[in-house]
């Protein structure tokens, strides 16, 4: 029998299927549609699940939604109408788009499979957060649970505790628009990226800025009571803008060209400054969760967890003994928490328990072997195939990996990846800003053994498991300023990810090209800019042909594209 999970509707539609008996599937609904962060009903990803599965009535326990819709619209409602008229566009605009909302979900559902509807059930957002986390770690009654995210059913913070029964108890909450996510969010549009996407490229702009905006900003913002002053914001009243007039007359016009701009450090020091209050309200929040819980190990969700550099930061600073952020915690991620609500409250007992990194479909459910065929020829090699690749690595090459299942979170982690040898700085400049189109101030990700990680890296032990789904950085060490400066921000840190598992391809590349004298390389999404990750043989191609590289990693061998 399975159990679905299911977010839909605002970020990052996804689906998750579970059987608890070894049979896991987690799928974007961008995958398919390749709509970078859609958020549609995600019919794609469920017709691909009934046809994989057979999926019928008889067959599904329970299909869980991550929210609850009607608490979702009463929230938006009951705001909107306090200020009738100030709100009207905003109120407009969720109007025109109620016929397209989650309060429909069960009529979607239908749509697709005629379920009953006693197996359909509801979590709440912020719950949904809290129980993917429970996917990460064990001895769940250790933890305080905190989940902070922009906004979800009018809660915009919220603090959990789980005892050893899986009884779920809620201590806090903040409500909207008390949200240092969606203050974070409004930097991000006033610094010209898109939101819920460049909130990333804030954090990383942040790195080459000073905060001497933050007296300013603390004006906007209490870090003490999580209040924010409406004044100088428009998201609860335009459905396309976030900040207000009087928020430009304290900072100037909003930034249009952060890699051409003349005021470039200006805006790197709003940045520094804006990461400098998220990390120290959530510095305020996890010291309120531990005072009410009496706990010092916290499981972080949400999309505000999604900032690496905070998680960093908080760790330095030796106030709790351990923090996970689980590898997906954003929206999409809370299918799988979806399905975990589902699981307890059919069975009341033990949590699902899966693997948490690598949980989309295998490469063999998606692909048939002709269409490779089509699109690749195999080289033929006398020795290992992972030796070969890790030999053009080291000469320079630039190669793609498509094996196994696909990672569960917005990182690529060596599956769906695209890996360049960390000493070739000509080949990590030509990666980073001619393939993949990013910033200048962006830097790339290092991925190497876990055996090795100490002589290159330091970290506070309280984060360490977050290394393996690179959920936060971690301080450069001479030794890699001395072999791999090219690959270390300008702050000194790096976003690292280690490699346990010894059967994985990318663990057999790595240690291969240590023959050469190399113990790192360099990994990013195997997309491009904008574009969602690869899913399929027709993404991985085209999306080779667009980046000029010639090779990709695969299940069984080393591939080279064909010239169709």
């Amino acid at each position: 029998m399975y159990y679905i999970g299911i977010s839909a509707y605002y970020h990052e539609s996804s689906v998750f299927l579970t059987d608890n008996k070894g049979t896991n599937c987690f799928i974007k609904e961008e995958s398919f549609s390749r709509i970078k962060g859609d958020k549609n009903f995600p019919q794609r990803c469920l017709r691909f699940l009934i046809k994989k599965f057979d999926l019928k009535n008889e067959n599904i326990k329970s299909i869980c939604f991550y929210e609850k819709p009607f608490k979702t619209w009463w929230e938006i409602f009951s705001y909107s109408i306090k200020n009738p008229l100030q709100n009207k566009n905003f109120l407009i605009h969720h109007l025109k788009n109620f016929n397209k909302g989650s309060i429909f979900f069960y009529t979607d559902i239908n749509k697709l499979i005629n379920v009953s509807r006693d197996k359909i059930v509801y979590s709440s957002h912020h719950l949904s957060h809290c129980l993917y986390g429970l996917s990460v770690i064990k001895n769940v009654s250790d933890y305080v649970y905190v989940t902070c995210d922009g906004v979800g059913e009018g809660e915009t913070m919220s603090i959990y505790t789980i005892d050893d029964e899986y009884k779920i108890k809620k201590i806090w909450t903040n409500f909207y628009p008390n949200s240092v996510g969606l203050f974070y969010s409004t930097i991000t549009d006033y610094l010209g990226f898109e939101i819920n996407e460049g909130e990333f490229k804030v954090m990383s702009l942040s790195s080459f800025g000073k905060p001497i905006y933050e007296s300013e900003l603390k004006k906007i913002f209490d870090i003490d009571n999580f209040t924010i002053n409406m004044d100088y914001f428009e998201f609860h009243k335009s459905p396309s803008k976030s900040f207000s007039k009087k928020f430009c007359e304290v900072f100037g016009e909003p930034y249009l060209n952060i890699s051409e701009d003349v005021n470039f450090n200006k805006y790197a020091d709003i940045a520094s400054s804006a990461q400098l209050i998220l990390e120290n309200t959530i510095k305020n929040l996890i010291q309120k969760a531990m005072d009410l819980s009496g706990k010092s190990k916290i499981v972080l969700t949400g999309g505000v967890a999604l900032n690496c550099k905070m998680i960093h930061s908080l760790s330095k600073q030796d106030i709790f003994e351990e923090m996970i952020v689980p590898p997906s915690p954003g929206d999409s991620g809370s299918a799988i928490g979806a399905a975990n609500f589902a699981f307890l409250e059919k069975s009341k007992t033990k949590i699902l328990d899966f693997n948490s990194i690598f949980l989309g479909p295998k490469k063999k459910f998606i692909n048939e072997k002709e269409s490779r065929d089509n699109f690749f020829s195999k080289i033929n090699l006398t020795n290992d195939f992972t030796n070969e690749t890790a030999t053009k690595l080291v000469k320079g090459e630039i190669i793609a990996s498509y094996y196994g299942p696909n990672e569960v979170g917005p990182r690529s982690l060596g599956n769906t990846s695209i890996f360049c040898d960390a000493r070739n700085k000509e080949a990590v400049i030509n990666l980073n800003l001619n393939l993949k189109k990013r910033g200048h101030f962006q830097p790339l990700a290092p991925i190497l053994l876990e055996k090795d990680f100490q002589k290159y890296f330091s970290i506070n032990k309280s984060i360490v498991k977050n290394l393996e789904w690179m959920g936060t950085l971690c301080d450069a060490k001479e030794e890699l300023y001395n072999k791999y400066n090219s690959i270390i921000h300008v702050d000194g840190t790096c976003r690292t990810q280690i490699v346990k598992d010894e059967n994985s391809l990318t663990y057999k590349v790595l240690s291969n090209l240590k023959k050469s004298g190399s113990d790192i390389l360099v990994n990013t999404s195997f997309n491009i800019s904008k574009d969602p990750v690869v899913f399929d043989l027709y993404d991985v191609y085209v999306n080779m042909k667009r980046m000029n590289i010639k090779f990709v990693l695969m299940d069984d061998g080393l591939y080279q594209t064909k010239d169709i």
